[in-house]
């Protein structure tokens, strides 16, 4: 899978994203030195979201998923293409170990064209709001914290 550099990309989602469906155009902004990024709204800064490499904690599900070939039409790309994904990830602010991410629903970059696109998959193994620190995942230790 190639991996995206960590300079500022704007992506452009014909569709929209669920919920945010007039939202067309977003600024990717990959944190450095983490599986982390950020997908801004260009039309409007108030709309964005934090983006996690789902193989960071999850590292069999790009594995597994299966995508509809719907979601491939959108991305305008063929099977040599590389594909980017990433998950949504929502903070619990009060208590982070009920941070989760959003499984179900990955979003899929072509960076080569600039294309980006949400799908929803067909597999109920996949949640919405997957807790993201479980015993499989272990919440990291923050500095200077001794486990």
């Amino acid at each position: 899978m190639k991996i995206i550099s960590n300079e500022t990309q704007i992506f452009h989602f014909p569709q929209g994203l669920p919920g945010f469906e007039t939202h067309h155009d977003f600024r990717f902004i990959p944190e450095e030195e983490a599986p982390l990024a950020h997908l801004i709204s260009v039309k409007e800064d108030k709309v964005g979201f934090i983006l996690l490499r789902p193989e960071a904690y999850f590292p069999e599900y790009l594995k597994e998923i299966d995508v509809a070939e719907e979601g491939i039409k959108v991305l305008n790309v063929n099977e040599d293409m590389s594909v980017d994904v990433w998950v949504i990830l929502t903070l619990h602010r009060q208590e982070m170990a009920n941070t989760t991410v959003n499984l179900r629903a990955p979003i899929l970059f072509n960076p080569t064209e600039g294309i980006g696109t949400q799908v929803i998959l067909n597999d109920d193994r996949y949640l919405t709001r997957q807790l993201l620190f479980t015993e499989e995942n272990p919440q990291p230790l923050q500095e200077g914290v001794v486990g």
